[in-house]
């Protein structure tokens, strides 16, 4: 194990590269010095050695080596081979601080509140606290889950779920297979998926969704009006909210529901609990 740390005298941006193993990174209120400490899982590998760590500027740099194997050029098969290079890394940085990440096959955890962060994996899992700006994940497959983001998210996955709290701004998914969910979407939502499905529990902005098989779920809070422009192979539509062909009186507030499906079906519910009985 290696700890190297870096005393602060103001904000910083981190840019981590690291092959197998996982990246745990701390985005805290009073820290005064970055740390960073390397695990190696084998005694008997020097990637820790081959690993660059250093503050340059204000970017604290923490760089490996693409990890040995074949088919590394490959992101896919990153699971399968390197596992003797694998490091577990634990970092240490302010409250705020913007995130870039890219690893070959290393799981991913950031806690406490980052700035923009931009993740990029093969086939890992993501875990995110909150992010105080926009938000951009790449990745084979895996899941991926953050809590809050105050900004626009932007995803492009092969397979894996995909699960936000809470999405203040934007959020547009593309993905080969899989699931968004989502609690609260401030802003448009689009989605692309050759066979995926997208819930949202309550929607703030319009709806664009695309799937070959794959249905969609959208809640409305009480009070939304909604246009829906929905075309279905071999679904259904199903709505909890009345529906009616006049437009709605306040189109100004109007948010469009728009689904493509070849198959799966499109429900429309209420977001807002319903008031107890009297």
């Amino acid at each position: 194990m290696t700890t190297t740390s870096f005393p602060l005298s103001g904000p910083i941006q981190l840019s981590c590269r690291l092959g197998m193993g996982t990246i745990t990174v701390h985005a805290d209120d009073g820290v005064t010095e970055a740390k960073v400490v390397l695990t190696a899982r084998d005694a008997k590998s020097d990637y820790v050695e081959r690993t660059t760590v250093e503050l340059s500027g204000s970017t604290l740099v923490v760089h490996g080596p693409k990890p040995r194997g074949p088919l590394f050029d490959l992101p896919v098969f990153a699971g399968r081979f390197g596992e003797r290079d694998a490091v577990d890394a634990d970092i240490t940085v302010p409250a705020g601080t913007p995130v870039k990440i890219a690893s070959w096959g290393a799981d991913v955890v950031v806690k406490g509140q980052a700035g923009t962060t931009d993740i990029m994996s093969g086939s890992t899992t993501t875990e995110i606290d909150d992010v105080d700006g926009d938000l951009r994940l790449r990745y084979g497959s895996g899941p991926a889950r953050a809590r809050r983001v105050t900004g626009s998210v932007v995803v492009r996955a092969g397979s894996g779920s995909i699960t936000f709290g809470e999405v203040a701004g934007s959020i547009e998914v593309g993905c080969g297979s899989g699931s968004l969910e989502v609690g609260n979407a401030g802003g448009r939502v689009r989605m692309r998926t050759g066979t995926g499905q997208a819930t949202i529990g309550a929607a703030g902005g319009d709806v664009d969704f695309t799937s070959g098989s794959g249905g969609l779920s959208v809640g409305l809070r009480r009070g939304q009006p909604a246009r829906l422009d929905v075309i279905t192979g071999a679904g259904q539509l199903r709505s909890d909210v009345a529906v009616e062909d006049a437009p709605p009186a306040d189109t100004a507030r109007a948010i469009t529901i728009k689904a493509r499906t070849g198959s799966g079906d499109v429900r429309i519910f209420r977001a807002d609990p319903m008031p107890d009985a009297a």
